[in-house]
C-alpha cells in the first residue's frame, strides 16, 4: 500500500493531533487501536505487528 498525503495538525491541548486517511484507517482496521511513533526528527507510525519493520526502515532513514 503506497500512500503520501499532507495533513494539517490541531492542537489538543499542549500538543498537535492529525487524522489519519481513511484509506490507510481501513487498510489497517484491527490493528490500528493503538500505533508506535517511532523517530526524531522523522516519525514512523507502526500499527500493530509492524514495529519491528519501522524500525529497521528508522535505521535506514538515519543513514541519509
Amino acid at each position: 500500500m503506497g500512500l503520501r498525503v499532507t495533513r494539517r495538525t490541531y492542537k489538543i491541548g499542549a500538543s498537535r493531533g492529525i487524522t489519519l486517511p481513511a484509506t490507510w484507517c481501513h487498510y489497517y482496521h484491527d490493528r490500528i487501536a493503538t500505533v508506535t511513533l517511532i523517530g526524531e526528527d522523522v516519525l514512523i507510525l507502526a500499527p500493530k505487528g509492524l514495529e519491528e519493520k519501522a524500525e529497521r526502515l528508522m535505521k535506514e532513514v538515519e543513514k541519509m
